[in-house]
């Protein structure tokens, strides 16, 4: 069996064809997908989608620190307070994505300056420690500012996962001193320097990650990504660990539920 601990099945690029998607990752031997969210809107419709296939998806609700909502003019303190209440009243398992990005942010989206990111990042923090939920964490050219917050946390509940990896190798003791786990997804199979960092990452700390619709492995670059996928991020895992594929699947998925507690 397999997991994809992080795809965007909310997202519109599944909008048509959600219920052969599912499918064909059935197929492909993953039988777990954690949907996971960037803003309010996409954190119900991830439970949505949970609920649609509850054998299958698991939701994870967050407020991403760039994309914004198109369909919400609510403060950021707003969008918090609802946030909660989903958390509250729903089966989530996860909070996020949530974190720091300091890369410039989509076309036709404003930039949230450092301030509004921190306040994003730190209340999210708050929440999951308060529900005992895991982090989804991302991080863009912030990962020293990340650590820093993270570890102003430590000792509270704090748990999560490094969504798509890419701090190096100088980052992989400060994510362990965290005891967080590592995510790893498409861009393995080609990015011979990711290659290197995650050669050097124990198997029981990583994570297999799609990033649906985003990050398709090879051969499958610029088109869309699935979570079905999630099965050759596995394969060139196990080549890079001279380990089997069925251990590689038995380790990512006892970390999945051992993180997410499902």
């Amino acid at each position: 069996m397999l997991i994809d601990a992080h795809a965007h099945l909310n997202f519109p690029d599944y909008q048509k064809d959600l219920d052969q998607v599912a499918k064909r990752a059935a197929e492909n031997s993953v039988n777990k997908i954690i949907c996971v969210s960037s803003n309010v809107t996409d954190s119900q419709k991830a439970i949505e989608i949970a609920k649609k296939y509850p054998e299958i998806v698991y939701p994870a609700i967050g407020i991403h620190p760039q994309q914004t909502d198109p369909e919400n003019m609510d403060s950021l303190e707003k969008q918090i307070e609802k946030l909660t209440k989903l958390a509250e009243k729903n089966q989530a398992i996860a909070i996020g994505e949530c974190g720091l990005d300091y890369s410039p942010a989509p076309p036709g989206e404003k930039d949230r300056n450092k301030k509004e990111q921190f306040f994003l990042f730190k209340k999210q923090i708050e929440l999951a420690q308060k529900l005992s939920l895991p982090l989804i964490i991302h991080c863009r050219k912030a990962f020293p500012e990340i650590i820093e917050i993270l570890n102003q946390y430590a000792g509270h509940s704090l748990k999560g996962v490094f969504h798509c990896y890419s701090a190096g190798k100088k980052g992989i003791e400060k994510v362990n001193q965290l005891d967080f786990y590592f995510g790893v997804d498409g861009n393995l199979t080609y990015d011979v320097g990711l290659q290197n960092v995650f050669a050097q990452i124990p198997l029981e700390k990583i994570l297999l990650e799609t990033d649906a619709p985003f990050l398709s492995p090879e051969p499958l670059r610029n088109q869309r990504n699935e979570p079905k996928n999630v099965k050759m991020i596995a394969e060139c895992l196990a080549q890079l660990k001279n380990v089997s594929f069925e251990k590689i699947c038995q380790i990512t998925t006892k970390n999945v539920k051992k993180l997410f507690s499902f």
